[in-house]
This record gives structure tokens, C-alpha cells and sequence, in this order.
């Protein structure tokens, strides 16, 4: 399963989690006693996706997560950029758009707060597919830009946090100046005639907008990689996906109980990522990734689903790029 997701949201949790489910972990060989171990016939990553579609994503054109749309519906749908990721759930939940792709996590600049603020804010979607993208943070300006006189870098702020090292060490001066996507920021730079801004964004903006590559892998790493969700109005039906998503709504002396019994019958702990719940300090909007080995039978899910705090939003395969 997927280990991009391995941080919990505070000591108290992590400490609780460690003593009390370490036989939830993923890699867990152990399996308790009556535990489901029923193996079904596992779908195919795009099974019960649509040949064409609409796909609503955070543009503007040229995007990670453009990216991650065409690796996983190919080429022959309708994409359809928008300005925010809430937009393009939005565009879902009322039905202009069967699919929308969502990032939600990195290997470097970890969970994508905004992004699944959002999810869990949308009405009516669920989680029908999920893509691990690797990812290439590319500087990129004007040609003819000099690195020595640059003075501001633009780009999301996953962008300019997964590239922090290198900017720290080549340009400690410059501005880092936040836009909404990567791609926004290299148009902006793109459209603009100044040769002392600079954009970090995917190496694809750079000849989608004209501009010259100063700099490849920004990054410096082999290892950065975005996963990002992709949700629908309609959840997958078929048995045997290894991954399923639930939400817990819950203070944070109740997660471990609601841990332990998900994860009681051979189902595994992959992830918990933990938001403020709104209501009330201490309570928080739990999202749980779980997996199950040989994947996930009805009955284990409803088994899960029925679980006192709990709400069930999608069971998927994992496509890594």
C-alpha cells in the first residue's frame, strides 16, 4: 500500500496509535483471530470509470494535477480546468462534471491542508480513485533570465515548499511569492515582461508558456511524489478494491477505540490525516485510509461503515505513475 501518508496530526495521537495498533500498521503480518480473509476477484484500476468523461481539475492548463488526470483517464475525455480545487468538486456535486482529481498529499511538503479541507467540505463525493504522481519541480522564466538578479519565485505553496532546500542555498533573496497553482504562475510569469520573476512549476509549463527551464528538479529530491484523489457523485459497487476511505468526526481520546475496530477483522491502517472539526477544541474531522489484502469484501466494508462515528466515502484502486 501506499506509504506516503505516515504523518499523524499530533504527539498524543502518534503515541496512542504506536502502543495500541501496532498490529494495524501496514506490513502486519499477523491476523487476528476471525478475521475476514475472503478473497475476491479485484477490479481493475479504471474499471467502473467511464470510456469518456468530463474531468474537472485546479488548472489553468498545464498543472500537476492535469498531469495526473490524463494518467489516469488518458487522453480522449474532457478536461475541464478550474480556478479552485472546491470549483471542481463543485462542478461535481452538481453534476457538470462526472470526475474531479484532487491532490492531497506530498512526500515533501506533506498533506495538502487546503485540498482536503475541501473534500471533506464538498456535498454528495466520494473517492473512486487515487494516482501517485511523481513529481519534478522545474524553475523556469523568460528566456534570457539571469538567476543572479532574480528577485521574486512564484508558485503554488507545495511548489515553493518542496523546493525550499534549493532556494534557500541559490536564491535566499528572492521573494517566494504563493499563486494558486504552478501553472499560474508560470502564465503570470509568462505574460509578464519581467525578467527578474521567475515560476517553479511541472517541466510541461515551461514549453506550454513559453518560458526557458533555468533550472530542472528544483526539489532535489528522487523521492517527491503527490498522490491525489479522484472523487465522484457516484462511488465504485464492486467487491475486491484494496483501498477504502472513511471520516470519523471525533474528539482525539475516541480514535484509537474507533482504530482498533476498523481494524480488527484484517483490515489495515494506511493513513490518518486530522482537521479541525469546527465545533469544539479537541474535536477534530478524522480522514482514515485503510486497506485489505486480497481486498475488500462488502461485508467488511458495511462491517467498518457501521462503526459508531464513522462515514464511508469510496473504496478504489491505487494507479502509481
Amino acid at each position: 500500500m501506499n506509504n506516503l501518508c505516515t504523518k499523524l496530526g499530533s504527539c498524543l495521537l502518534a503515541a496512542a496509535l504506536a502502543t495500541s495498533f501496532a498490529g494495524c500498521a501496514p506490513g502486519a503480518t499477523a491476523t487476528p483471530d476471525g478475521a475476514d480473509t475472503a478473497q475476491v476477484a479485484q477490479p481493475g484500476v479504471t474499471e467502473e470509470i467511464a470510456d469518456v468523461t468530463t474531468v474537472a481539475y485546479l488548472g489553468p492548463t498545464g498543472t500537476y494535477t492535469e498531469e495526473a488526470a490524463k494518467a489516469f483517464f488518458g487522453t480522449n475525455d474532457e478536461l475541464m480546468p478550474q480556478e479552485s480545487v472546491a470549483d471542481a468538486l463543485a462542478l461535481v456535486a452538481d453534476g457538470t462534471a462526472a470526475y474531479a482529481v484532487v491532490p492531497q498529499e506530498n512526500t515533501l511538503g506533506g498533506p495538502v491542508v487546503d485540498y482536503i479541507d475541501a473534500f471533506l467540505g464538498a456535498k454528495d463525493v466520494c473517492v473512486v480513485g487515487e494516482v501517485v504522481l511523481p513529481i519534478r519541480q522545474t524553475l523556469m522564466g523568460l528566456p534570457g533570465t539571469d538567476l543572479g538578479s532574480v528577485r521574486a519565485v512564484y508558485s503554488h505553496k507545495q511548489g515553493l515548499a518542496q523546493s525550499a532546500a534549493w532556494l534557500d542555498k541559490n536564491l535566499p533573496n528572492a521573494e517566494r511569492v504563493e499563486k494558486a497553482s504552478t501553472a499560474a504562475a508560470a502564465q503570470e510569469v509568462a505574460q509578464g515582461a519581467d525578467q527578474t520573476v521567475v515560476a517553479i512549476a511541472a517541466p510541461g509549463a515551461a514549453d506550454l508558456y513559453g518560458l526557458e527551464v533555468l533550472q530542472q528538479n528544483v526539489s532535489e529530491s528522487d523521492q517527491n511524489k503527490t498522490r491525489f484523489y479522484v472523487v465522484s457523485s457516484k462511488a465504485n459497487t464492486l467487491e475486491g478494491y484494496d483501498c477504502a476511505v472513511f471520516v470519523a468526526r471525533l474528539s482525539a481520546d475516541e480514535l484509537p477505540a474507533v482504530l482498533a475496530s476498523a481494524c480488527s477483522q484484517g483490515t489495515e491502517l494506511v493513513c490518518v490525516h486530522d482537521r479541525p472539526e469546527g465545533s469544539a477544541l479537541g474535536t477534530y474531522r478524522y480522514v482514515m485510509e485503510l486497506s485489505h489484502e486480497g481486498g475488500f469484501t462488502d461485508d467488511e466494508l458495511d462491517r467498518i461503515a457501521g462503526i459508531e462515528g464513522l462515514t464511508y466515502l469510496g473504496r478504489y484502486q491505487r494507479l502509481d505513475v
